[in-house]
């Protein structure tokens, strides 16, 4: 009778064991999706962040026009500036588009984020779960959007601020990895 108890005891224990290092391995795998699309998260809003910095920074750069900013919405801004460098200022446009637009990802809540420079294309310049921009004027106040509609009002414009938000285009345990980049700007040319 020992025997058969200490057979049932050696059962238990291994299955107890098997158990454990199966719950760890799992785990483990989890840990690694997370932190892999993590990573990539990161990657996709450094490399936004370091065309739209760029680009914002530069805005009414050897522009001739008083009207530097042409449009300035919650999702879209257009304006002048000399973005390649060759002393003719483009119009540059940035727009959040709608999800229907992207098919490309699982994840539903994706939106294309868009750049035209001059007469160009639209070119596709990253995914956005959300984007917001707001501005500010030259004491820091942040202006109305409805305002945002007078050209005299977006001439009063003096800093920028973007709010980025990416989420990964595949989920890990039924959640996107999300990751945020928040900036204010403030354009050497608009003051």
């Amino acid at each position: 009778m020992s025997q058969i108890l200490d057979i049932l005891g050696s059962f238990i224990t291994g299955a107890t064991i098997i158990l454990v290092i199966m719950n760890l391995n799992f785990q483990i795998t989890t840990s690694q999706r997370e932190n892999f699309f993590s990573s990539i998260s990161q990657t996709e809003v450094v490399n936004f962040a370091n065309i739209i910095e760029n680009d914002i920074y530069k805005i009414g750069y050897r522009t001739s026009t008083a009207n530097i900013i042409t449009t300035a919405d919650s999702i879209a801004i257009q304006f002048y500036a000399d973005i390649d460098n060759d002393t003719t200022a483009e119009q540059v446009y940035y727009n959040l588009g709608t999800a229907s637009e992207l098919s490309g990802t699982t994840n539903p809540s994706d939106r294309p984020v868009y750049r035209k420079v001059g007469t160009g294309n639209s070119n596709l310049i990253g995914t956005a779960y959300s984007m917001q921009i707001s501005y500010y004027d030259s004491i820091g106040n942040q202006l109305q959007y409805s305002s945002l509609s007078s050209q005299s009002t977006r001439n009063r414009i003096k800093k920028i601020g973007i709010d980025y938000v990416f989420e990964s285009p595949y989920p890990v345990d039924g959640k996107y990895q999300r990751v945020q980049w928040k900036k204010f700007i403030n354009p050497r040319n608009l003051n």
